[in-house]
């Protein structure tokens, strides 16, 4: 019966027609459900292993988990409005009475007079000027939910809380793809300072070379200069890359919960930055919006504001409270406990707005924009999600178009210094024609490492699009 009368809009969830069907098909993409643990994809037990610390050690997820507790803790707050308040109160007080005060006055004496003038009270009823009061009391009430004010309000508190347990996902997603971003790229500035480091000791050799020509005649100070300034310049990006490799260490320990230095002592020894899978799987296109926790989330905070309209309906409506206290009252405690000291009161409270000078009105006003403000917000983060993923689908097929291209490039750099190997141990070329096509291999190989720590970072962004990690594996 109560639940008839509960009052306000009644939730139904946004539909969305949304095709299966990705705007950008690739035979390396599959429609296939998506991995949930897509970062054991890589096959590198280290990244797995600060994953899972991440998962179970930072402090944004950590924040996002004491979230929950609280949106549940102030569940219940707003639920116990639903059932009977019961309170204890236990009081003892002593009162010093005005003797110009209508309880008390002085006897006249041989007046006459038997009525106190102030009061009209007999003499033989004045009180004590200094009196003792002890009461044990309990006290309830009992507001009636007729229309629904408080399950109203339930029902926005316990979305709520759905609403922050995805915030949390959303967070998860985040924290491991930063995760993995930052191990990707410390894994290329590795492989990068190592190109670097080849290259000046190429550059180093070839210019002792033409040190030595110089001094029997063979090259000029100009040719000197040029091999200066390209082993200078070399030597130059070597700081930037180590500064970077401390960065990516520091940044992986922040996230996972440690001090900037706890994991250079293991992550300072260079690996081979991991492999992308063959087969990406991405699912169906329409399955996107169940998959995203801000989209979940956005959908739970519009069920919230439609629910709060209905407690400001139901503020129009007249409340209905029950109440009753009962205890014991003397003046000295040494009767409180006797039949004679029982105290008690019971009744009811009808109270219905007549006029608040459109506080009311101005208060339902303000939920109907709020819900419609969230239900804009859910529609935008629908749209964003959908643009966030089909971007992140062509980014990644078009970084391994590229990368593809630019590994046969450095494959046929890597032909040219083994024939010029060849031809330099028959006698037929000169070593710096040698280190010259060595030069050119490693410049190649550089590019080749940017192209494919793009396209590792690139998924790692899908994966995070798709939605993909948050879920119990």
């Amino acid at each position: 019966m109560l639940a008839s009368c509960t009052v306000g809009p009644k939730y139904q969830a946004p539909e969305n027609v949304i095709n299966d069907e990705w705007q950008k098909s690739d035979e390396m993409l599959s429609q296939d459900q998506p991995v949930i643990a897509w970062w054991s994809l890589f096959n590198d037990p280290i990244l797995d292993k600060y994953i899972e610390m991440a998962a179970h050690c930072n402090r944004e997820l950590a924040q996002a988990e004491a979230a929950i507790l609280q949106a549940r803790a102030l569940r219940d707050v707003t639920a116990s409005k639903l059932f009977p308040q019961l309170t204890g109160d236990v009081s003892a007080i002593k009162t010093y009475f005005s003797k110009n005060g209508p309880a008390f006055s002085m006897s006249p004496g041989g007046s006459g007079v038997t009525t106190n003038p102030t009061t009209g009270l007999p003499y033989s009823v004045q009180v004590p000027q200094i009196q003792n009061l002890y009461t044990p009391l309990f006290d309830a009430s009992w507001e009636i939910d007729l229309f629904g004010k408080t399950r109203r309000a339930v029902e926005s508190a316990k979305a709520h809380i759905e609403s922050v347990i995805e915030q949390r996902n959303d967070t998860l997603i985040t924290v491991l793809a930063e995760v993995a971003r930052n191990y990707m790229e410390l894994r290329g500035f590795q492989q990068d300072a190592a190109l670097i480091e080849e290259k000046i000791r190429l550059l180093e050799q070839n210019a002792q070379i033409i040190r030595d020509q110089r001094c029997v005649g063979i090259a000029n100070e100009v040719d000197l200069q040029n091999i200066e300034a390209m082993l200078a310049s070399a030597q130059s990006e070597l700081p930037d890359v180590v500064a970077a490799i401390y960065r990516s260490i520091y940044t992986l320990s922040l996230l996972t919960g440690n001090v900037p230095e706890a994991l250079v002592d293991e992550l300072i020894v260079p690996s081979q930055l991991p492999e992308p899978p063959d087969i990406v799987t991405v699912g169906l296109r329409s399955d996107l919006l169940r998959r995203r926790p801000d989209v979940r989330q956005a959908e739970r905070e519009l069920a919230a504001r439609t629910a709060d309209i209905g407690v400001a309906v139901a503020s129009f409506y007249p409340t209905f409270t029950l109440m009753g206290d009962a205890g014991l009252q003397s003046l000295q405690i040494r009767n409180l406990f006797q039949s004679a000291s029982k105290t008690w009161a019971y009744g009811a409270d009808f109270n219905f707005p007549i006029f608040e000078g459109g506080k009311l009105v101005g208060n339902l006003h303000a939920t109907e924009a709020a819900q419609t403000m969230a239900f804009e917000h859910y529609q935008q983060t629908v749209l964003a999600a959908l643009q966030n993923t089909e971007s992140a689908l062509v980014a990644y097929s078009e970084d391994v178009k590229t990368a593809g291209l630019q590994r046969e490039s450095q494959e046929r750099y890597q032909k040219i210094v083994d024939l010029s190997s060849q031809r330099f141990d028959k006698g037929l070329t000169g070593l710096i024609s040698l280190i010259n096509a060595k030069l050119q291999l490693i410049a190649s190989s550089q590019t080749l490492l940017k192209d494919d720590t793009t396209t590792l970072i690139d998924l790692i962004a899908l994966y995070k699009a798709l939605g993909g990690g948050w879920q119990p594996k």
